[in-house]
């Protein structure tokens, strides 16, 4: 499936569609289905929303049923169900309808074609799921009007933690990020990851992100390989887009502090345990001195020992006086 092309141009020669209008106006093209296998096949054809996956970022367009709020509900198939005949192609006029209210900027999407049949089916659990083909173009839509490139990153954060022990093995972190598209242009950014410590640059690494979709957004996600096990750092996160005029860029930065508690706890452990052992070895090999008290005699043999009033002054305990006479 793929655009139809152009009067004198060579069947393959248009590989999406490439439109450009103004608010209110419509635009007419076609749609070249074809038909490969051995019998016909009839598809339900449908314009389609496009979007970024959140996991990887890649693009994918909503499948039939799915409610249309963007471009899919502009699309609009000659035809909604077409079949083609075996080993034949068949082109279906498209009318693009852009509406008076339309915002400028670019908006993505695809016409779709579903396989009216089951291709297969599926057992999960107790439930059977039918599976159905679907094959598309894709739709890139420029409606005329002030535009503006935008990329924001939020929640930068670094998981995972240094390896038991330390120094002695190796553990593995991770960078997260969301970066969206805040502007109403198509950009294909390129993330360049920073990361510094105590000891100069740990992380210095460029990597080309998917293209982003306007409003939508994609998870950033790096490996951060051989955590170091003590560390004080800053990780910092540049994301740009010079394929725009002017420019577009946004950075973010975090604080990264890398302890290995679970090794000083360990190790706190060992070093409290060895003192113990220690102090126990010691008492049992020097014991202290033991202690002898002195009995206390009692109170009668203590005063036995001192000597009398009589005996201090001599005979008798009679105290003799003298007067002396007068003249």
């Amino acid at each position: 499936m793929q655009p139809a092309p152009k009067p004198g141009a060579a069947a393959d020669s248009r590989q999406y569609f490439i439109l450009e209008g103004r608010p209110g106006t419509t635009l007419q093209d076609g749609l070249t289905i074809s038909n490969y296998t051995d019998h016909p096949i009839t598809y339900y054809v449908y314009g389609a929303d496009g979007y970024n996956t959140p996991k990887d970022g890649q693009f994918a367009l909503r499948d039939h049923g799915y409610p249309m709020t963007g471009v899919g509900t502009w699309v609009r198939p000659a035809f909604p169900t077409v079949t083609v005949p075996a080993r034949t192609s068949t082109v279906v006029p498209v009318t693009v309808v852009i509406p008076a209210d339309a915002t400028p900027g670019d908006h993505v999407g695809g016409v779709s074609g579903m396989d009216s049949e089951v291709e297969s089916v599926q057992q999960q659990g107790s439930v059977r799921v039918g599976i159905k083909r679907v094959v598309a173009a894709r739709l890139y839509l420029h409606v005329d009007g002030a535009t503006m490139g935008g990329l924001t990153v939020a929640g930068l954060k670094v998981s995972g933690s240094p390896a038991f022990p330390a120094y002695l093995s190796d553990s593995n972190g991770r960078v997260t990020a969301t970066v969206t598209n805040s502007g109403n242009l198509l950009q294909t950014p390129k993330a360049h990851l920073r990361a510094t410590g105590m000891f100069g640059t740990l992380i210095d690494k460029t990597v080309q992100l998917p293209q982003i979709l306007p409003g939508q957004s994609i998870d950033f996600s790096q490996e951060w390989r051989h955590l170091p096990p003590l560390e004080i750092g800053t990780v910092r996160l540049d994301v740009t887009d010079d394929s725009v005029s002017p420019g577009v860029a946004s950075t973010a930065s975090v604080s990264v502090t890398l302890i290995p508690w679970l090794t000083v706890l360990v190790a706190a452990g060992v070093f409290g345990v060895a003192v113990a052992v220690f102090v126990v070895w010691r008492r049992r090999r020097n014991p202290p001195p033991v202690r002898r008290e002195r009995r206390v005699r009692g109170a009668g043999r203590a005063r036995a020992g001192r000597p009398s009033p009589a005996k201090r002054g001599g005979g008798g305990g009679q105290r003799e006086t003298s007067k002396a006479a007068a003249p």
